[in-house]
């Protein structure tokens, strides 16, 4: 028995040891400089880093950016991919529940077990905004590359989502890892990347003491 015991605790060690060695070379990490320890204690962390992982099976040419703060609007762009096929602006949502949304209501829905019903701002409206922002440092870049993404969190449940812009999508976390799997387009070059890139760099992380006071915040479920 005590032998058992020493196994399991070598092994939850080892098991520990990887995860800290993923975490502490991936790029949310070395981007926004917060601790292994901070994506346990924090819902909304844990969220993002888990949707940052799923960026490592992005085929094509690309870069990521993530929580980039503009300085006019103050607004802040969860992720920004840039990628071959298009400039992807990346709204992440950590709800559970059913969720309820029409791309042209104001307010959007989640219904939780309890029965109650909680409305929240319209993310593809909230996406729209954030992409005119992005948009006035590269006015040379035409208007249809720029897709709007919303990433929902895994728990939640699509009861009735209507979206019909084409350049729009609703799709939860699990589905990121495979969706870019079909866009083989080019509309921008490497070197057409590498300069988008390089425009909204110095805006990443730029107002990070605001932002880990806010995610000091219980997230809302």
């Amino acid at each position: 028995m005590t032998i058992l015991v020493l196994f399991f605790i070598v092994f939850m060690g080892i098991l520990f040891a990887i995860n800290v060695y993923i975490y502490e070379n991936s790029q949310f990490s070395k981007i926004t400089g917060y601790s292994f320890t901070s994506i346990w204690t924090s819902k909304k962390l844990g969220f993002l880093y888990k949707i940052s992982q799923k960026f490592n099976k992005v085929n094509g040419e690309h870069k990521l950016l993530l929580n980039i703060v503009l300085p006019e609007s103050g607004r802040k762009v969860d992720y920004l991919l840039i990628h071959q096929s298009g400039i992807y602006v990346i709204n992440a949502m950590n709800h559970n529940g059913w969720i309820y949304g029409n791309e042209d209501d104001v307010q959007w829905a989640k219904a939780l077990e309890n029965g109650q019903l909680v409305t929240f701002r319209n993310p593809i409206m909230e996406n729209s905004l954030k992409i005119e922002d992005v948009k006035k440092y590269m006015p040379e870049v035409e208007k249809d590359v720029f897709q709007s993404l919303v990433v929902f969190s895994n728990s939640c449940s699509f009861k009735k989502i209507e979206v019909h812009s084409p350049d729009v999508d609703v799709i939860k976390t699990h589905e990121l890892g495979n969706f870019w799997k079909d866009k083989n387009e080019h509309a921008l070059t490497k070197e057409q990347i590498s300069d988008i890139y390089s425009k909204l760099e110095p805006y990443v992380n730029q107002n990070q003491s605001k932002e880990k006071a806010m995610l000091k915040d219980t997230v809302s479920n």
